[in-house]
This record gives structure tokens, sequence and C-alpha cells, in this order.
């Protein structure tokens, strides 16, 4: 009996064997979905690393937003890298956008200098009505077209120039109250200044070397403000070859009072000058081609300017412009990425900082971007060209700094520079580009 009994004692009951093999299925169980799971987390993690980009200028990551417009239809490609929670989704509210589809007038268009390669609107004479200057880059010339006041335009008046004029600029640079005409010539490493006599009548140029010493700096694109706040206009010039820009400060009796000149990226193109801080400081921002970014130079508050700072701002940034375009009351960065067919926006976060991006697809090499309020809904759109074709591109705005797919309006081919005005004094933004392709000048009247 007790040999019966130590048996049943060491023998396991059927209740233990079911529950020993009841564990056992769960541990294969708990094991088969820890496996899962973090294979799982693996692969999710690797396709988060794929469609991601990360990276990180002036200390801070930046966000960036590709949106894939077409007329009829619309994708967007977000890419991700930030762990703040800022996104740059169009608004879900439903608007009425006004003068949606656009319309303007067939073009109308005047014969230009060969290459035609930047130009520029003012008033230049005594009437009201808005004049053109157009420099042709092939030809050492520039040209005026005299407005008539009903949008069109009197022949091309031609002054001879130096070699290589790449920009022009119209301001009223020695505070007579007529616009002066100021064109960096390329050729020659200096800016040339013709001041308006009146009449119609310009005085011979005024040159101004762009560096200290007499080398290639290829000065490209200029723009023009007080930085110092001293009531006199300063220029500020991009010199292509040199990865620089010149200052030139204090602009008095026929002569600025001296000159500094700041490092950029590589191949700088482009400058806009803007208070991009709201410290009532003009700053300025230029596009670094070869380096793919944008550097943003803030005023010391004294003229002078901080180490600049760069942000990635898409492929080859060729054109810009700088508005407010969410109407948030701090300037943006648009520009026209002439190496992927897009057109980018850099957003101000309110200290002068652009690290949240998007970018509109338009096919092509985008040269030329301009903004202006087409619609009169008080938001600023962009109009954009690609080289490769004869249309401009207008992206309404969606009254919340996105934007509607593109709107195309047709135009000689090649556009090489865009810009906007009233022409004809109806209330409405109207728009002119100039050709490479047909070396002429393109007027669009606005018939919202």
């Amino acid at each position: 009996m007790e040999q019966s009994s130590d048996q049943e004692i060491s023998s396991p009951s059927k209740l233990e064997i079911h529950v020993s093999k009841k564990s056992r299925f769960l541990l294969w169980i708990w094991f088969l979905m820890t496996i899962s799971i973090f294979i799982i987390i693996i692969f999710f993690i690797i396709f988060i690393r794929i469609q991601s980009v990360f990276f990180v200028l002036d200390d801070k990551p930046n966000i960036e937003t590709t949106i894939i417009s077409q007329r009829s239809t619309r994708a967007t490609r977000v890419k991700l890298m930030s762990t703040e929670m800022i996104t740059s989704k169009p608004s879900n509210i439903s608007r009425v956008i006004p003068c949606n589809p656009l319309k303007f007038s067939k073009y109308s268009s005047y014969s230009t200098g060969r290459t035609p390669w930047s130009f520029s609107s003012g008033h230049l004479d005594e009437d009201p009505y808005l004049d053109i200057v157009v420099v042709s880059r092939s030809g050492a010339r520039f040209g005026l077209y005299y407005g008539i006041g009903n949008g069109t335009f009197q022949p091309e008046k031609v002054y001879d120039s130096y070699q290589y004029p790449v920009y022009v600029a119209v301001k009223d640079i020695n505070h007579d109250d007529k616009s002066d005409i100021i064109i960096p010539f390329s050729g020659i490493d200096t800016i040339g200044i013709f001041i308006n006599r009146g009449s119609r009548i310009f005085s011979p140029i005024e040159k101004h070397y762009t560096g200290y010493y007499r080398i290639d700096y290829y000065p490209y694109w200029i723009d023009i403000s007080d930085f110092n706040h001293n009531s006199l206009l300063d220029a500020v010039v991009v010199n292509g070859h040199d990865a620089s820009v010149s200052i030139f400060y204090d602009y008095s009796n026929s002569n600025f009072t001296y000159t500094k000149i700041y490092p950029t990226g590589h191949d700088g193109i482009a400058v806009s000058i803007a208070d991009f801080d709201n410290d009532t400081y003009e700053d300025f921002a230029v596009t670094d081609y070869s380096d793919n970014t944008i550097s943003v130079y803030i005023n010391d508050k004294n003229g002078f300017f901080k180490r600049r700072k760069k942000y990635l701002a898409g492929i080859a940034p060729w054109g810009m412009t700088t508005a407010d375009l969410n109407n948030d009351q701090f300037v943006d960065i648009i520009v026209a990425n002439h190496g992927s067919s897009r057109v980018s926006v850099s957003f101000n976060d309110g200290q002068g900082h652009f690290y949240k991006r998007d970018t509109y697809c338009i096919g092509g090499t985008p040269k030329a971007v301009a903004v202006a309020d087409l619609n009169n809904d008080s938001f600023m759109d962009i109009i954009a060209s690609n080289y490769k074709d004869n249309f401009i591109y207008i992206f309404l705005n969606n009254q919340d700094g996105t934007f509607l797919p593109y709107q195309t309006f047709k135009t000689d081919p090649e556009i090489l520079a865009i810009t906007t005005g009233d022409f004809n004094l109806d209330g409405k933004i109207d728009i002119a580009v100039t050709s490479e392709g047909e070396d002429t000048l393109n007027i669009l009247l606005n018939l919202c």
C-alpha cells in the first residue's frame, strides 16, 4: 500500500499534464507574438526612414512638404523631418476663392535686344503710367518702354551700356522724386547708375566696382534699401563667381560712402531684401545655387549683418522673391528651383528662421518667380515660369499660405524673368515676362 501511494505521489495527474501543455502553448504564442511585433517595428522603422529625409541646418530640424500640383489633380507627399507637431496640410475649411479660374488677355509682344535677361517696372517719366526697362545680356544694351496707360507701351528706346547687363532695378536712389536705373554689369565687375534727369533724360553712367580688387566677381542680382536707418539708400549685389555679396552704403552726391563684403554659398544668384524678424531693420536673403540653400542675413540694427544662416531650399534655387503668404505678419521666401521642376516656399517662424518648406511642382526648369495678389482677396499668389515651355504657372493662394493647383497662361517660349504691376490703371495686377526664345517682352492684362 505504501508503494502504491509513493507511485501516486510521483506520477503527474492528467490535470497537471493538461496545464503543462497549455503553458507551453501559451509560451509559444507569446514568443511568436513578440517576434512578430519586433519584425513589424523593424519594417516600420525601415519604411519611415525610406520615406523620410532628415537634415539639420542652423542647428534645428527642417520640415518639407511636397505638393505635386496638376491642373485637375493634386497629390501630397509629406517628408517628416521633426518631432515637432508642425505640418503643411491645406486647410479643410471650405472657401470661395474669388476669380477662380483666373482670366488674362492674350499676351501682347514687344521686341527686345538679344537675351532679355531681366527687367523691372517703375515710373520713369512724369505721367502716372508704369514704364518698363529691359536689359539684354547678349547685346550690351538696355531698352525703355514707356507706358501709354491702356496696358500698351511705346516702342523700345535703346540705350547702349557695358558688357553683360544681367539685372536691373528701378529706384529713386538720390531722393529727388524721380526713379533711377541701377544695373550690375558682369563683364566689368561694376554696378552702373543712370540718374533720371526728368523729361525722359538720363545721366551718363556712374560706375561703382563690386570688389576691393579687380578679380572676377561677376555681379549678378541687386536690391536696394536703407539698411542703417540714415535715410540714405544702400545696395546689395550678389557676386556670382566670388561666393560673396557686396553692400554699398549711403548713396549721396553720386557716390557710395563705403563698401562691405559678406560671404555666401557657392554660385549665388538672387537677392531679396525684407524685414524677416520684424525689428524695423531690413534683412536680406540670397539663393546659393550650387549648395541648394538660401542664406539669410539678419541686420544687427546698425546696418551690418550677423553671420549668415543657411536653410535648404530645394535643388538649384535660382530666382527668388519675398512676401507674407499666410498673412501672419511675417515675411516668407519663395524660390524657383531650376534643378527640380519646383517652386519652394520657406515659411518664416516669426523670428527670422525658415525651417518649414512647401514645394509645388511645375515641371521643366523654373528660373523666375514673382508674387502678387491677382484676385484681390488680400492674399499673395505665386507666378512662376518653366524655361522649357511657353507658359506661366499661377498658383492662387488658398487663403492660408497653401496654394490651389496651378493655372497656365500662354506666352512666348523660354521665360527668363517675371514682374507685375497695374499697367492699365484698372485696379488689377497685370503680368509681364521676358522671353529668350523670341527676344520679346510679353504683357498679360488681368481680366478678373
